[in-house]
């Protein structure tokens, strides 16, 4: 496994920005270029015009350049291979040998998908047989093919009838929409030679030329540009022709891409692989990367059309699309009313809204009849992406009932619907009202997933900011609060077993930027999407579902997608924040409101219904300056945001100071919120500003709480604390920490220098809890001062007690030992209450249960609740805990549809016993489906 991303120090950013603005200095210079398209295209023929303009960001693009591919290296062989290297060259490959003993395994090197083509030579044996087996992740290499079908049966293998000088194309149904790697094996005794292995690329089917993106991104960090275009590329492999959509139900083996999930010649599902089915949550985050990358909106189009073909007569509309035809969920209904919105602002087609206009009315209506006297819906459809606990006053729910109000009265407002634009914003405004009365929790700085429970839900909170829901004293607050559930690997989900869901992950991103938390956005994006990015598990080119929260596979581990639309949120938040070409209304225009973050400096464009916006711009932190340079029809662009990092600026524009410090001189120049607005600009533009007072001092404080282990009472825990600051000095700082009482912190100090730009470094604050610590979610203080700025965060440690001396463990079954990676190894049930999460028990009944595990205390244990440990390859699903009470045993917590390698299961009221039992009834499958417990400790 790869290391996780970590946040660079001051001298490796200076590296990595310097390569970056020398490449790009020229181009930016460049913008606006007379003879270009809106995504940098040469728009004349060299012959006309000269040499085309450099295109530096083209080396990012990861759409191949034909629709036939062939893969680009063998990654393994087994058995008898004769010159496994030379399949890449053309030349005869031979796999010899009975069974299944031989095989090639081929790398195409990055995510594809389509129909594969074999050709045999004339020196096969007749009457053979050839296996193929798809994998998008190396972890998933074999004879079998990575899971897609969403039944028990397994997706396994087809199989080529050899003929000897004959080509075989894999049959239409058995298209794999989503691999990396392909497995070619030998099902009988002969030999069996080819020289040629081939796949006709399926995705994306209307598009001429894959590479031949409408907009395009370029900055001055690689990774952020890697990150922008391997979000467009995702997007793209779940773009797909309607008639291959996923079979559903499944079928009992194998897979069956010949459904028909959609209408038009082009339809935006939700992944490459699986499900290849149009579902509204997706769209969500994957429209606004279509729109900010590829351009062409009629996937789009076609999945909102077909999901109001299929809306019910009470005006619900399906949880997913055909072939599935779910339903059930207030949540993806919401969805696709936001979809609608973001569908008519990209595209302006009225002609569409006209048609829809009825079907959306009463679609809205039917949310509208949840709404209770406190302003609020109350959710009695169930059924959303992963999350758990849904239902009732949800706070992820109302944001996106906010929005689609918000939004619906845009709409309403160009259909000539007066009436309904009236009704929807007031809606709107009493859904506002109500959130931040009944669900804000002031103490914990974020948004209660109910009013009744404990539960800060990421989706929720990030929703009610990225949406304008929160006002913006507490959109600052939450954007701080989210951190806390930050790890090494990316931002964990409360409310998904505190996994890495790329979602709601997504949603944070926006929340982030909308908050002006562009330094936290930043670290965000290259923590987990890099991570996603360059981990070796997988495609080194598209984005995962989801994953747990050590970086291993989530959503059962081989069933995962690897490139799912909802996990690209990265790509249009960088066009529309970080870039600064950000959509201004539903009807209108466009804001250029760059956050530059760290950044030295950034290009781009995109293509509107209104003109394109091409924007380029450099900061010059030495200097002081920032300069803009725009090149857009003045109908599109309504207003220009100039950064002036709390600095006192003297402006221009071509040439004409505008701005000299304190007060306008054009352009209704005017400051609000560190930025100067401008109105009325020229479509063409040269945005200069110069800082000619001192920039303030401004600290931020992450926490990466989670990395590690939980905290054994008696020892030690080291929280890695991120500290941003911005300024023009350097900066001497401490850590302090609240601790809870007994606790005691190392002091931790730190330095930035923040005269080259906004910065941030890692500071290790060591925590030391006492023996008595009690056990269970504790929260900690942490506070970053230095120059009179401080930043406070608050996070939570899960603290596990120990079990006293002379406590023993039994089980219903235990492994053998034996030897792993070299070193010997035992899975006894004592494993489980030694102290030490890198040990388990290990039962000895494969796939049989429940499997049973008793810890006895020498004396009564009073226990408010129980530590639970596991291993992130045999993770118990669902159990029971339950106590002995002298003559029987009693259960005190059950769980369901776990996943958590590390939690605390709280009873509903404390237990005095000297036993507890762990009834295991269903594991993860992967690995054995074995039940595997590092730690039960009170």
């Amino acid at each position: 496994m790869t290391m996780p991303h970590r946040v660079p120090g001051r001298s490796d950013r200076k590296r990595r920005l310097g390569v970056g603005a020398a490449l790009v200095g020229l181009a930016v210079a460049a913008l606006p270029v007379a003879n270009a398209d809106a995504s940098g295209h040469a728009a004349g023929r060299a012959a006309d015009h000269g040499p085309a303009p450099a295109r530096p960001w083209d080396a990012y693009n990861l759409a191949p350049a034909s629709r036939t591919v062939a893969p680009v290296r063998v990654t393994r062989t087994t058995g008898t291979v004769s010159s496994p290297s030379a399949l890449l060259h053309g030349r005869p490959v031979v796999l010899s040998g009975a069974g299944s003993g031989s095989s090639i395994t081929l790398d195409f090197g990055k995510e594809v998908g389509g129909v594969v083509s074999l050709h045999f030579t004339g020196a096969s044996a007749g009457g053979q047989r050839l296996g193929l087996a798809f994998s998008e992740s190396s972890q998933y290499i074999g004879t079998s093919s990575d899971a897609s079908n969403g039944g028990s049966g397994s997706d396994g293998a087809i199989y080529a009838d050899v003929t000897p000088g004959a080509t075989w194309t894999m049959p239409q149904a058995s298209l794999r929409g989503g691999f990396r790697y392909l497995t070619l094996f030998s099902a009988s005794g002969g030999p069996i030679s080819l020289d040629r292995v081939s796949l006709d690329i399926s995705f994306a089917p209307t598009m001429a030329n894959l590479r031949d993106y409408d907009n395009y991104f370029y900055s001055s960090d690689p990774l952020l540009n890697r990150i922008w275009y391997a979000g467009a590329y995702t997007v793209q492999t779940n773009t797909i022709a309607p008639t291959t959509g996923r079979v559903w139900g499944p079928p009992a083996s194998g897979w069956d891409n010949s459904g028909t999930v959609g209408t038009g010649d082009t339809v935006l599902v939700d992944g490459a692989k699986r499900d290849r089915t149009v579902w509204p949550g997706d769209l969500g985050v994957s429209v606004p990367t279509e729109f900010a990358s590829l351009g062409d909106l009629t996937p789009t189009r076609n999945a909102l059309t077909t999901l109001y073909q299929h809306q019910a007569a009470s005006g619900e509309l399906p949880f997913a699309g055909p072939e599935v035809n779910f339903y059930g969920s207030d949540t993806y209904h919401l969805w696709t009313l936001i979809g609608t919105a973001n569908y008519y602002q990209y595209s302006h087609d009225k002609a569409w809204l006209d048609s829809e206009w009825s079907n959306y009315k009463r679609a809205l209506a039917f949310s509208l009849a949840k709404v209770g006297t406190d302003g609020l819906m109350s959710v009695t459809g169930t059924a959303d992406w992963a999350r758990s606990d849904q239902g009732g006053e949800n706070i992820e729910a109302n944001a996106l009932l906010y929005q689609a109000l918000r939004t619906g009265a845009a709409l309403a407002a160009a259909e000539g619907d007066q009436a309904s634009a009236t009704a929807w914003k007031a809606a709107g405004d009493s859904v506002k009202a109500g959130v931040n009365a009944v669900l804000w929790d002031d103490a914990a700085g974020e948004y209660r997933d109910n009013p009744t429970s404990d539960l800060h839900p990421q989706d929720g909170n990030s929703a009610a900011v990225w949406f304008g829901l929160a006002p913006s004293d507490r959109a600052k607050r939450v954007s701080a609060s989210l951190t806390t559930d930050w790890n090494a690997f990316g931002a964990t989900t409360p409310e998904k077993n505190s996994e890495i869901a790329t979602f709601p992950g997504s949603m944070e991103i926006q929340a982030h930027l909308q908050a002006g938390d562009t330094t936290q956005a930043l670290d965000l994006i290259r923590r987990e999407w890099g991570y996603m990015l360059n981990s070796p598990l997988g495609t080194g080119s598209t984005f995962w579902e989801g994953y747990l929260a050590n970086g291993q596979f989530g959503y059962g581990g081989a069933y995962m997608s690897a490139a799912h639309g909802w996990a690209t949120g990265p790509t249009s938040a960088l066009t529309f924040y970080v870039l600064g070409i950000n959509p201004a209304s539903v009807s209108g225009g466009y804001t250029i409101k760059p956050q530059p973050g760290d950044l030295k400096n950034a290009q781009g464009s995109l293509k509107t219904p209104l003109g394109d916006i091409k924007l380029g711009w450099q900061h010059d932190v030495s200097s002081r300056t920032f300069t803009e340079q725009l090149d857009a029809p003045a109908a599109a662009v309504g207003e220009v945001d100039v950064p002036t990092f709390g600095a006192a600026t003297l402006v221009t524009v071509n040439g004409k100071r505008v701005w000299n410090g304190r007060e306008g001189s054009g352009y209704g120049a005017h400051l609000q919120d560190g930025y100067l607005v401008l109105r009325g600009v020229p479509a063409r533009a040269t945005i200069r500003s110069q800082a000619v007072g001192a920039v303030p001092t401004t600290l931020s404080v992450a926490a990466t709480s989670t990395s590690t282990a939980p905290l054994q009472a008696g020892h030690t825990l080291t929280v890695p604390v991120t500290v941003s600051a911005q300024g023009d000095k350097v900066l001497k700082g401490k850590l302090t920490a609240t601790l809870p009482a007994g606790w005691t912190a190392d002091p931790a100090s730190f330095t930035l220098d923040t005269r080259d730009g906004p910065t941030d470094t890692v500071v290790d604050l060591t925590l030391h809890a006492p023996a008595d610590a009690a056990s269970g979610p504790q929260s900690i203080g942490i506070t970053a001062t230095a120059d009179r700025a401080n930043a406070h965060l608050s996070t939570p440690v899960l603290v596990f007690g120990s079990w006293p001396q002379g406590s023993t463990a039994a089980a219903s079954s235990a492994h053998a030992p034996n030897v792993f990676n070299g070193q010997q190894r035992t899975y006894d049930a004592a494993n489980a209450i030694d102290g030490d999460p890198a040990t388990f028990w290990n039962d000895d009944t494969p796939g049989q249960f429940p499997d049973t595990l008793t810890v006895t205390a020498p004396s009564p244990v009073t226990l408010h609740g129980v530590g639970f440990a596991s291993i992130v390859d045999g993770v118990p699903t669902d159990f029971s805990v339950q106590t002995w009470d002298g003559s029987e045993w009693t259960t005190r917590a059950e769980v369901s549809g776990n996943s958590a390698v590390d939690r605390w299961i709280p009873f509903d009221a404390p237990v005095s016993t000297t036993q507890v039992r762990l009834v295991v009834t269903g594991s993860q499958t992967q690995n054995g489906n074995f039940t595997r417990v590092a730690e039960l400790t009170p």
